[in-house]
């Protein structure tokens, strides 16, 4: 379940807006703005409910997809309908009508046409093709069809008929309290206001965040609060509901300057104005607003809007987030990368380093607000995956990770965060084992410079484990520090960044029986530690509501801490270090990857990530002097453990639900 939706937007109090661009009281469908409008009172074409979901919005809350799935199972049934639904999510509703009449008569057929014809303002021929719909064989489900229809009774005024398809919609359904609410408005449009309260009563308990706050709109349309009897706060609320935000704007401010002592007028300017992307100007009303007189539901208004037009763990808002993934994906070249131990030959050309792979993930996040300034997040993640090359079989991972983190605002612009976590990987899956448990701890100043940008310092610590004696050399501390900067504009974002890594695990020395027959025994002396500096860019963009891409990509140039070499016991029992080397690598990484969002709580990621190690250490390489095999010191490339000089490509295909 999700507490408050991530994406969502604020409910003003006494007016009536949406939830996600697009989405007004009216029929669903599968086209990606949600619903299609019919209002009260309002006009009927281009008029917008709410603005875009929030810039994190990795599930955006869309009420309509219930209803738009049914339609896609009807539409899929028969092929000549393709055309026609292509036309309609493409935004052609006239060509989409067309087509839905050429194709064989259905149920589907006539309920994609009703839907493409109140999308051109006909909502009387929408009427009658939903009517045939639902007495086809194939009808569409009931409650998707009751709650459609009533949106078309209820753009033709017949509000005591709208009412009474609202109520038809069964309680359980998904669509059930938005169909009360819904009632409740045909109701009071009706002249009911007893039956409206009734249908606010009903849908208040248990309620989400988003459904609560329209039922407040519809009892402040019963009982009117103080003050909104002021002419200029009717203008405002009437250009609002028009989408002409600046000019309603306008009217709130002069309605507040008649009534200084209520906040409602200074919260519906601080709403207008973040719907005209003036955040600065928002936060002054909102600000205001709640230095004023407000009701508990109004003053959680305000707050919202304020949590939309923050950054950092606020900017989310409370919120209970339950996620899962699976997918295939690609790896062309596990052995490189891996971390366990593995024999030294394990990159040589007769070993398969490349696999398939499958990958599920669970997580759940809770974000709390604690008081006005301090927000807290607690989060579980857990991973697998596994790969199907025997070769590489043991190197599947598993990972579990708990976090905590807390986040107080000092002041205006300046924010100070810490974190406490600890993670447990395991590896195999025949031999499925332990591999390395850690804890750490994170703290982070940032300073948001501007509505537009924040700069970020992040120093963390991490004490990790090797579980066993197999895996002790991953034993050690971690230090880290990072500075970003942030740049945010519209839907898209940019943080680059730079950080210095010292990873002090230890070494792992690896034996093994000497073909040589001068030699007794050879063994390699691998560090794992080493100290880093990196610098990175990662970018967001969000090119349509329902659509992200984002590229991430960085280099780091590592120096190990201890030497490499090779340390042997000669036939005359003497022992010897050879090839003493010390390791320096330069890593590039680059992650694209595109997302999109299937419905409400589905999203499809298809992520490519390329990894290029560059490393002195390679038994590859060719040495300036041959003769070097032969010194004392035997310093050949010959003598190294590894090939460091590797390219991994790997490509991965995720299906997300978030609830």
């Amino acid at each position: 379940m999700r507490v408050a939706a991530k994406g969502g937007v604020p409910t003003g109090v006494s007016t009536r807006l949406q939830l996600d661009e697009g989405h007004v009281r009216g029929p669903c469908d599968t086209a990606r703005t949600g619903w299609v409008g019919a209002h009260r009172s309002l006009p009927r074409a281009g008029w917008r409910g709410a603005l875009p979901s929030h810039p994190c919005g990795e599930c955006a809350t869309s009420r309509c997809v219930w209803t738009g799935l049914l339609l896609l199972v009807a539409l899929a049934a028969g092929e000549p309908l393709e055309d026609a639904r292509e036309s309609f999510a493409a935004g052609r509703y006239t060509e989409a009508e067309q087509q839905a009449l050429q194709a064989p008569p259905s149920g589907a057929a006539l309920y994609l046409v009703g839907l493409a014809r109140f999308r051109l303002g006909r909502p009387a021929e929408a009427l009658e093709a939903l009517e045939a719909a639902g007495h086809a064989s194939d009808g569409p489900e009931p409650d998707a069809w009751n709650f459609n229809r009533g949106a078309c009774l209820y753009a033709l005024g017949r509000f005591a008929e709208a009412e009474e398809a609202f109520a038809r919609v069964r309680e359980g359904a998904p669509l059930a309290r938005v169909a009360w609410i819904n009632a409740g408005f045909a109701a009071f449009d009706a002249g009911a206001p007893d039956r409206a309260t009734q249908w606010a009563e009903r849908a208040s308990p248990d309620a989400s965040t988003a459904e609560a706050l329209q039922v407040e709109e519809l009892r402040a349309l019963l009982s009117p609060a103080v003050n909104e009897g002021d002419e200029a706060y009717r203008q405002g609320l009437a250009s609002f509901d028009a989408s002409r935000f600046d000019e309603a704007r306008a009217h709130f401010l002069r309605a507040a300057e008649r009534q200084p002592d209520s906040g409602r007028a200074r919260l519906m300017a601080g709403a207008s104005a973040w719907r005209l992307g003036s955040r600065a100007e928002a936060r002054e009303d909102l600000t205001a607003a709640l230095a004023l007189t407000l009701t508990p539901l109004d003053r959680a208004t305000a707050y919202q809007y304020l949590d939309l037009i923050s950054f950092g763990l606020r900017s989310s808002g409370p919120s209970l987030w339950v996620s899962a993934s699976v997918g295939p994906g690609f790896d062309s070249n596990v052995l490189q990368v891996g971390v366990a131990a593995r024999d030294v030959s394990g990159a040589n050309a007769d070993v398969v380093t490349a696999s398939p792979f499958a990958e599920a993930s669970v997580g759940i996040t809770a974000r709390f607000r604690l008081s006005d300034r301090l927000f807290a997040a607690l989060s579980y993640g857990g991973s697998q995956r596994a790969y199907s090359e025997s070769s590489v079989r043991d190197y599947s991972l598993q990972l579990h990770r708990a976090t905590a983190a807390a986040e107080w605002e000092a002041s205006r612009r300046v924010r100070v965060g810490f974190l406490a976590g600890g993670d447990i990987f395991f590896t195999g899956l025949a031999d499925f084992r332990g591999l390395q448990a850690s804890v750490n701890a994170n703290a982070w100043l940032a300073w948001d410079e501007t509505e537009h940008t924040s700069t970020r310092l992040d120093l963390g610590a991490a004490g990790k484990d090797g579980i066993g004696e197999e895996f002790a050399y991953l034993t050690g501390p971690r230090l880290d520090a990072t500075l970003s900067q942030e740049w945010r504009l519209g839907r898209a974002s940019i943080t680059a960044w730079y950080r210095y890594r010292q990873d002090r695990i230890g070494t792992l020395e690896q034996s093994f029986t000497s073909e040589d027959t001068t030699l007794v025994s050879q063994t390699y002396v691998i560090p794992f530690g080493f100290t880093g500096h990196a610098v990175g860019a990662s970018s967001r963009w969000q090119p349509l509501p329902w659509l992200t891409a984002s590229l991430d990509a960085d280099v780091e140039w590592r120096r190990y801490l201890e030497d490499n070499a090779l340390r042997v016991v000669t036939a005359g029992g003497a022992t010897e270090t050879w090839d003493v080397r010390r390791r320096h690598d330069t890593r590039f990484v680059l992650i694209p990857s595109v997302s999109a969002r299937l419905s409400s709580h589905l999203r499809l990621t298809a992520r490519y990530e390329l990894l290029v190690n560059r490393s002195n250490i390679d038994t590859r390489l060719t040495d300036d002097d041959p003769a070097a095999c032969e010194g004392a010191e035997h310093l050949c490339h010959a003598y190294d453990a590894t090939n460091g000089n590797y390219e991994k490509h790997g490509v991965m295909l995720q299906l997300e639900a978030v609830w």
